[in-house]
């Protein structure tokens, strides 16, 4: 099946206007939400990948962290809408954002869930190296009002900071574990499943409990949760076959198979993909030799030859009706001749870093930049290895993205193209961009301000700072008789809402 994007307008926030969230119990009409009578049964679900520890700000493990942990708030289904979690509802304004938190809540080591706990959690953001640390740069206080009341003074607006906590680096960890130092390898947060070492396989499998004191059980499927690591597709698939796991994440490749053998399967866009221009100090300081790269690649190419033709394309980083699409810019089109052209003479070539499931999309893109004089050596390695490593600056590019980039126009350009920006490790500044962010982030006007964020969308195309957009898809195939009701939420990677899946044994 293939899911368009529906055009969601997203409202940008001005100084004369303060939201509020919607109550903590809204739902999509019509969505099933876990069992009436409580969490029953076991859902096992298979992925190709290791668990490295819990820690929700330095690594990319959601598929494990978001079982145990949660934010003030969530991402529905649609990937963009914002909802209430851990906040039931939250006011914002230029100034100030103040959060209403949910009463009766415990982490799973028995701290409660209150103003404090969250204070600590922020604390524990702007004082730790990770890329979410830039999530609070607007932030100068943060104040426990009382028990179910926290306020965030700003010195600086910040339109899609509510948005940016939905992501892991906002999710709330018991203040002992930070203290302790023990949240690494004894998780203890508030979702719908604790830990449990003892059960736990390292490497191997994962198991997870329902916990008795989580404070909406009825929304909750099933009661134990185990997470499979196994290492290949094709021992992937013959666990979904042999009823070792219930679902699994499958590579695209594999999903006409698990149909034809009468398995459940859907597919949805996990993630925007775009050639990431990082050594924009030498190896890509000159615009002409970007614009040459952006007219070589090919992505619809990449989804057919890596995705087996899985995904879609895209024109730039926001799609219609969010704010900074720029319905005049038009991806590059692919044309060699003038790629070609353009670098003559000019010795390009650079170090290439793909993980497993990516290694096609690298031979591709060598392909596709060796036919316009582009020396690329492709680098293969480990998933672990990859990213700890493939945005630190050791790599000259990478196909690759950020969930940092999602909430908006401002944070796009935070992430990828400032100088304090964990996305550009050159640290290669554009002054150009720097204005328009500027000046963007204090226009009072929505207006006004989505038409700065706009001229920012065809700077970095002219520029070609940016290009190669593509969805990087992801495919769960499941045993209907075993699991139904698998929900992913688009553009969040390699999980389920593991909440809503209905285990049947």
């Amino acid at each position: 099946m293939k899911h368009r994007r529906s055009s969601v307008l997203v409202a940008v926030l001005s100084a004369s206007v303060a939201l509020t969230a919607c109550s903590a119990g809204e739902e999509p009409a019509g969505q099933r939400r876990g069992n009436a009578s409580g969490p029953q049964g076991t859902l096992r679900f298979g992925v190709g990948f290791t668990l490295d520890n819990w820690d929700n700000l330095n690594k990319p493990n959601t598929t494990y962290l978001s079982t145990v942990y949660q934010g003030l708030v969530e991402k529905a289904a649609d990937g963009i809408t914002v909802r209430p979690r851990l906040a039931t509802s939250w006011k914002q304004s230029q100034k100030e954002i103040t959060f209403t938190l949910r009463s009766g809540v415990v982490f799973h080591d028995g701290t409660p869930f209150d103003a404090e706990a969250v204070k600590a959690n922020f604390g524990r953001i702007r004082s730790e190296p990770s890329q979410y640390q830039a999530i609070l740069d607007p932030v100068s206080e943060v104040q426990a009002v009382d028990a179910t009341h926290v306020r965030l003074k700003l010195r600086r607006p910040a339109p899609t900071l509510v948005a940016q906590l939905a992501d892991r680096g906002g999710y709330m960890l018991s203040p002992k574990s930070i203290k302790d130092k023990t949240l690494k390898e004894k998780p203890a947060g508030t979702g719908p499943w604790a830990y449990n070492a003892s059960a736990t396989v390292r490497d191997s499998k994962v198991v997870l409990d329902y916990f008795d004191r989580y404070y909406a059980p009825k929304e909750v499927g099933a009661k134990r949760l185990e997470i499979y690591a196994i290492g290949d597709d094709e021992s992937l698939f013959n666990a979904l076959a042999t009823g070792k796991v219930d679902v699994a994440a499958l590579l695209p490749e594999t999903r006409k198979r698990a149909e034809s053998q009468g398995y459940k399967t859907l597919w949805y866009p996990a993630l925007r993909y775009h050639f990431l221009f990082f050594d924009r100090k030498k190896t890509f300081a000159d615009p002409t030799v970007r614009q040459a790269i952006c007219q070589a690649l090919d992505p619809k190419a990449i989804l057919t030859g890596q995705f087996d033709g899985l995904g879609e394309t895209y024109d730039q980083r926001f799609d219609p009706g969010q704010p900074g699409h720029n319905p005049q810019v038009k991806a590059y089109p692919r044309n060699p001749g003038q790629a070609k052209a353009l670098l003559a003479g000019k010795g390009v070539g650079f170090s290439f870093p793909v993980f497993p499931g990516t290694e096609l999309l690298g031979e591709l893109v060598r392909t596709q930049l060796g036919e316009v004089g582009v020396n690329v050596k492709v680098e293969k390695m480990s998933t672990a290895q990859y990213f700890s490593t493939f945005d630190t600056g050791k790599y000259p590019a990478a196909y690759n993205t950020s969930t940092s980039e999602d909430p908006g126009p401002y944070d796009y350009y935070r992430y990828r193209f400032s100088t304090e920006g964990a996305g550009n490790p050159y640290k290669v500044g554009v002054p150009e961009l720097d204005r328009l962010a500027e000046q963007g982030l204090n226009e009072a006007d929505p207006a006004k301000q989505n038409a700065v964020w706009q001229q920012m969308t065809k700077l970095i195309h002219d520029q070609a700072l940016d290009c190669g957009f593509l969805s990087y898809p992801v495919v769960f195939a499941w045993d209907a008789k075993r699991v139904t009701n698998i929900v992913p939420t688009r553009y969040a990677p390699s999980a389920f809402r593991y909440r809503e899946a209905l285990p049947q044994r």
